[in-house]
């Protein structure tokens, strides 16, 4: 698999799943919450809505390396993208990533305790076991022959532009 396809594939995962979870890490302790994601290939870039009050930014600002953990389990495909935070009050961004459902948490993207996370991926990881059919042929032949098989394709890049 060429790392060009890899990386398209992984964004377009990012870019279809959500909620995804965000991943930060302060102590050597890991702390993952929820999230949706607007994916922006196109600026390298994932953004994530939040407030204030949350524990992620005083977490982002302690440590800003992240990882967004997205899954597809009907297609069968996960992805982990580990990236760089940086938190902004930036109203014209916000307003450029609302969506309707924001409502719901911020009232407005002019709501002054909002923030937006970008995450700069920096590298990523990909499992594709999409291929049911060939995933169940690779089980049944595991059993009848007792052979190791690797079940799911597994890749790996060191960026993602």
């Amino acid at each position: 698999m060429y790392d060009q396809d890899v990386i398209d594939r992984i964004w377009a995962l990012a870019d279809r799943m959500d909620p995804c979870m965000f991943v930060t890490t302060t102590n050597d302790r890991a702390h993952a919450r929820p999230v949706f994601a607007r994916v922006r290939k196109n600026e390298g870039a994932i953004y994530v809505l939040t407030d204030i009050n949350g524990h992620k930014l005083d977490q982002i600002a302690e440590n800003p390396a992240v990882l967004l953990a997205f899954s597809d389990e009907r297609g069968n495909d996960y992805a982990v993208i580990h990236g760089t935070a940086k938190v902004e009050q930036d109203a014209a961004k916000a307003k450029d990533l609302w969506r309707y459902s924001d409502e719901t948490f911020f009232k407005s993207p002019d709501n002054p305790d909002l923030r937006v996370v970008t995450v700069h991926p920096d590298s990523a990881e990909l499992w594709d076991g999409s291929h049911l059919v060939i995933t169940g042929a690779k089980i049944l032949a595991e059993r009848l022959v007792g052979a190791d098989v690797e079940l799911v394709e597994n890749a790996k890049v060191d960026h993602l532009r």
